[in-house]
């Protein structure tokens, strides 16, 4: 029950992290709170408890307090995996919206057809959006765009 606390925040914390630098930061964290709580338990002469750990955790600071105090590392099969749900998450949503249009459009147009025009173009039209999503969210070519 006790290292469910300690897991939950140290999950919190490294969140964000690279896979290498979460399991390096984890054991850190985790041998930092065992370390405070022995110590607190030792000096009250009383057993670990789930109060004791409150207490550290809580001096600590929050989770994003101490997550902002490690510089993310992120490896590049990280970045690669961040990229592939981007890329799920998107055309996910981009789907959902096409059909929806798709349907609209079907109910004003009767005779709209449904072949490999269609989608060819609702291939290009989701190119050219996510396109634009990865250059915003990657800040591709941001040094031309310098706001002075």
């Amino acid at each position: 029950m006790h290292n469910n606390l300690i897991n939950k925040y140290i999950k919190k914390v490294t969140k964000d992290m690279g896979s290498d630098q979460r399991k390096e930061v984890s054991k850190e964290l985790e041998a930092h709170i065992l370390d405070s709580v022995d110590a607190i338990a030792a000096e009250k002469n009383v057993k670990v408890d789930e109060a004791i750990i409150r207490k550290v955790i809580l001096r600590m600071g929050s989770a994003e307090e101490v997550a902002a105090m490690y510089p993310i590392e992120k490896t590049f099969s990280d970045k690669a995996l961040d990229t592939l749900k981007d890329i799920g998450r998107f055309a996910i949503i981009f789907l959902i919206i096409s059909v929806i249009i798709w349907n609209v459009l079907r109910i004003y147009i009767k005779d709209l057809p449904f072949d490999t025009v269609t989608i060819f173009i609702f291939l290009i039209v989701f190119m050219i959006l996510f396109s634009i999503h990865m250059i915003s969210r990657f800040k591709i070519f941001s040094k031309y765009f310098k706001e002075t």
